[in-house]
This record gives C-alpha cells, structure tokens and sequence, in this order.
C-alpha cells in the first residue's frame, strides 16, 4: 500500500469515503493516481470532481458528502436541518447551497440553491460535511418548508442550543430580510418568541449604507460583482471608482476552517486587483456607529487621496 493511499484511505474514513480532487491534490495525491485507482476499481467516480473509495458502504451521509464535494458547496435547508437532527427533518433529500454563479445541472441527484451572501459565520462542517450553520439553516427553510415545519425546526434548536434563539434573530437582521424567500414566515415566527417590532429594521448592509451617507460618503454600490476570469466576488458596499470596500462581517470566530482559508483566498486575490476592503462588525454599526462613521470617512479620504495620487 503506498502512502498516498494511506492519506486518502485516512481521509475517507473521516469523510464517509468521499474525496474530491481538491482534497485529493491538498494530500499530496495526484489526478494521475486517481485515474489509476479509479481504472483499477479501487475508487469509483459517482459524480464530477468526487471519487468514492470502492466498497464504502453507501448511505444518505454519503450522498450529501458527495454532493458537496461535486458542487463545491455546502448541505444546507433540508439536508442541512437533518444533519443538524432537527424535529420533522429525516435524512432524505439532498440541498446544496452554492455561491452565484457556480450551479451545476446534477440531472435530479440533488438541488442546488444559489446565494450571493456566503459568509463564514453561516458555514460549518458537522460529521465531516461541509454545512450551514443551524442559525442559517433556520433562515434558509422558510423558502422550501411550511410554516408549521420551520416552528417546529426553530424550537428543536432552541431546545437544544441555549441562547440560538438570539443567534438567530441577530442574523436575521444582518443579512437583511426584505427580499428573502420566506422572510415575513421568519420575522413572524422571531416576534413570537422574542417580542413584535424587533424585527422592523433593514439589514445589515443597509445599515452601514446609511452610516456612510450620515457622514458625507458617497452612496456606495451594494453587493458589487468582481470579476477576474474564474474567479468572482460580491462586495457588500463598494466604491468601484477608488476599488475600496466595506464588509459586513459579524460573528467571525465561529468560522470553519474551510472558510476561513477559502475567504482569506478571496482577499489575497481581491487585494491583487487592487481591492482594499475593511471590515465593520455588527456590534461597530449599531453600538458604535458615531466612532465607526468617522473611521469610515477618514479611511474613505485617505484611499481617495492614494488613487489621485496614483493618477
């Protein structure tokens, strides 16, 4: 046995027998040697960009593994909720969230949702999934169940996560719920259970969109496309004119690793076209917001001032 089967061997175990190419080539192994173990039957391909170690015992788990693999993207809504053992929510169907732009047809053997706002905050991995966190798997039901099955879904959490029913509203009001599939079922179900009118602000993105104007900013673009071959970003609040930008970020710390990486990446390759981003939290535009608004316009007038000077 080489070694490199033994990374990919040790790996599988602890991914239901999937691996991706990309995993595969983060372990030293080479897509020559995949398509050799492959034509020599010790791994099968079920999807593009995913092997399975021959013989793994096929389950649901496994699917989703494979899903997410292919698709580059994480279980979320309902295979999420049941990764999460969320009341009402069997291992059954197979969802994908993906960011825009990279959906693929699977011809039937998942569903694949597309979002331009994947934040590491809502990203996670649970029994070696990559997966939405359960505050975003809760915001993201309420465009694919009924209203009885998200109440149910939203107490089991709560039951079993102490202070998740904060979490939850908190995020609510970041991503904003006004044009969300579901939103009003959400925003009702959260003045239940935490008071009515708490839910009556905009969003996050909104928010600081109004902060920056309040000190004599330009109205900024929200969510701008950066395009770079392959490669595409959503900016929360850009400047196109100076490449500067605002990020709305809030719980940060409770990234997974994957993210973390993939959105350090994201920067590097932002900051190489010339992109300067800063990053305002929730707690810095609602708690904060005098002190947030005049570091904002400074370091809005020193990059205007570096970009004339670059003329």
């Amino acid at each position: 046995m080489t070694d490199g089967w033994r990374r990919l061997a040790a790996h599988a175990r602890k991914h239901h027998g999937v691996v991706s190419v990309a995993e595969a080539r983060r372990l030293g192994i080479s897509t020559a040697s995949l398509a050799d173990w492959h034509d020599r039957g010790r791994l099968v391909r079920p999807a593009p960009e995913v092997y399975v170690v021959a013989g793994a015992p096929d389950s649901w788990s496994q699917r989703v593994a494979v899903a997410t693999s292919s698709g580059a993207g994480w279980a979320s809504h309902r295979s999420a909720a049941a990764l999460w053992q969320l009341d009402g929510f069997p291992p059954d169907r197979i969802e994908v969230l993906t960011a825009k732009g990279r959906r693929r047809q699977r011809r039937g053997l998942w569903s694949e949702h597309e979002t331009r706002r994947l934040h590491g905050v809502d990203l996670t991995m649970v029994q070696g999934i990559p997966c939405t966190t359960v505050a975003r798997t809760i915001l993201d039901l309420p465009a694919v169940v009924p209203l009885s099955l998200v109440s149910r879904a939203l107490d089991s959490a709560c039951n079993r996560w102490p202070g998740m029913l904060d979490t939850v509203g908190q995020r609510f009001l970041e991503v904003g719920g006004r044009g969300r599939p579901g939103s009003r079922v959400l925003r009702m179900l959260l003045e239940e259970r935490l008071g009515a009118g708490r839910f009556a602000q905009s969003g996050f993105e909104s928010m600081t969109a109004r902060l920056v104007r309040r000190v004599g900013l330009p109205a900024p673009t929200l969510q701008h496309m950066v395009r770079d071959g392959p490669f595409v970003a959503y900016l929360d609040l850009a400047w196109p004119l100076i490449r500067w930008a605002i990020e709305c970020d809030s719980l940060a710390w409770h990234s997974g690793k994957h993210m973390h990486e993939s959105d350090r990446r994201r920067r590097r390759h932002l900051k190489r076209l010339g992109w300067d981003l800063v990053e305002v939290t929730w707690d810095d535009v609602t708690k904060r917001s005098d002190a947030t608004a005049r570091e904002l316009r400074d370091l809005y007038r020193a990059r205007e001032l570096s970009s004339l000077s670059r003329a």
